[in-house]
């Protein structure tokens, strides 16, 4: 195994592109003969079938290759094979690549038959009960089954083929060991960049826009080398304003900054934050002490959360429990919190929406697993006495991992608005 630590830059928690493949490709090939078939256990799945196109790949697709196979090959194939007696095989029915190898068993043969022919041999040999492929009403990234490719496979399969996402869904939510502890690194960066920006090398009051502030960020992302997974969120809150975030308008001392940010490390770790930030004022040492009660209220609001999240619950009924404590409480709370991993806006529970708060339907049924990451993502709503008791809004974002049963924080910082 590398030695994460020695590669580390004193500066930046960014490796060396070469290392970050390693680093990716041996976490794959653990994931594929370690995790793959526990979960097809716990799923009840005994043969998982991923098929795709290039340019049409499955969103599964970018996590069952080594980070330097970026597309598929024509039709791109893999087949996950666990019988009753625990026998597990994990087969490429794809054209022959060696930089599968490591990976996958090879089981196609361009020069001796087609590839549908192959799907089929490898099924028969077999006999699973159904083959899983990815269809889902409610998970975007576990329906990436298409028409032409399912039409296809209907006689070559014979009645055996079956939409089933359970198995997408939870080998696209779930962390390894590794994974999450590198997890905290793609953090530090991610606030690295964050703290870089809410500063008077990059913020002039008076001069600053919202928007440069997020070009700031974009470029930043960019001179690493790594991915914004979308584009920053710059806006904020003045006295006498009547909008909870305004933005494309120029920075004034007094301002009360939010950003919302997020980037890609490591080929599939995303981070999701938001953190605030107080421009002083002339003559101020110290943020305005309303503002840090209402900020300590969604801090208190993000620990009542926290204290909801539990194995076997849906990410409904952690949502109602938060949500009742924290009125209980005398908090104004909204709650939207959401998977994140692989995918930004992950596979697994949604714990409310910003646009529904309430029972979500579908991926608000999802049941929450240890091991698995979130984008802690609320708000509180307080009035701050020296802006004339004016309502502000206190949104908040830490990318947490749950694992043990209990959540982790990745970073220490999520107790501080940042003095600008």
């Amino acid at each position: 195994m590398i030695n994460i630590m020695q590669l580390l830059s004193k500066e930046k928690d960014i490796l060396p592109i070469r290392e970050q493949y390693r680093i990716f490709d041996e976490i794959l090939l653990d994931r594929i003969q370690n995790l793959m078939p526990r979960l097809m256990r716990e799923c009840g799945v005994d043969m998982w079938l991923v098929i795709c196109r290039e340019y049409a790949e499955d969103p599964v697709f970018k996590t069952l290759t080594p980070m330097l196979v970026k597309n598929a090959s024509r039709t791109s194939c893999f087949l996950f094979s666990l019988d009753a007696r625990g026998n597990y095989e994990a087969l490429s029915l794809s054209r022959p690549d060696p930089r599968l190898f490591p990976f996958y068993k090879q089981a196609y043969d361009p020069k001796q038959e087609s590839q549908f022919e192959a799907i089929r041999r490898a099924v028969e040999e077999r006999s699973p009960e159904h083959v899983a492929v990815n269809i889902s009403e409610d998970c975007a990234q576990a329906d990436g089954m298409t028409k032409y490719l399912w039409d296809q496979l209907v006689p070559v399969l014979d009645g055996k083929m079956a939409a089933d996402d359970r198995i997408a869904i939870r080998w696209l939510e779930t962390r390894t060991p590794k994974e999450l502890e590198l997890y905290p690194s793609a953090y530090r960066i991610a606030m690295d960049v964050l703290r870089e920006a809410y500063s008077r090398d990059v913020i002039q009051p008076g001069v600053t826009t919202t928007t440069d502030v997020e070009w700031f960020i974009m470029q930043r992302i960019n001179d690493m080398g790594l991915d914004a997974w979308f584009s920053p969120d710059v806006d904020l809150q003045r006295r006498g304003g009547s909008e909870e975030r305004m933005s494309g308008v120029v920075i004034e001392e007094g301002d009360l900054l939010h950003t919302d940010m997020g980037l890609t490390y490591l080929g599939e770790l995303h981070t999701d934050s938001q953190r605030l930030g107080y421009v002083l004022r002339k003559g101020e040492t110290e943020i305005p002490a309303g503002i840090l009660a209402g900020f300590a209220k969604g801090n208190r609001f993000q620990d009542i959360v926290r204290g909801a999240f539990q194995t076997g619950l849906t990410g409904n009924q952690i949502f109602a429990n938060a949500v009742a404590q924290a009125k209980a409480e005398g908090l104004r709370p909204m709650l939207y919190s959401h998977p994140i991993g692989v995918y930004g806006h992950g596979a697994g529970p949604s714990i409310g929406m910003y646009d529904n708060q309430g029972f979500v339907p579908g991926h608000g049924e999802e049941i929450m697993h240890d091991d698995t990451c979130y984008a802690l993502e609320l708000n509180v709503t307080e009035q701050v006495p020296e802006w004339d008791s004016q309502d502000v809004c206190f949104m908040l974002e830490e990318t947490i991992a749950f694992t043990g049963g209990e959540t982790h924080f990745m970073d220490n910082g999520r107790r501080t608005i940042i003095a600008i």
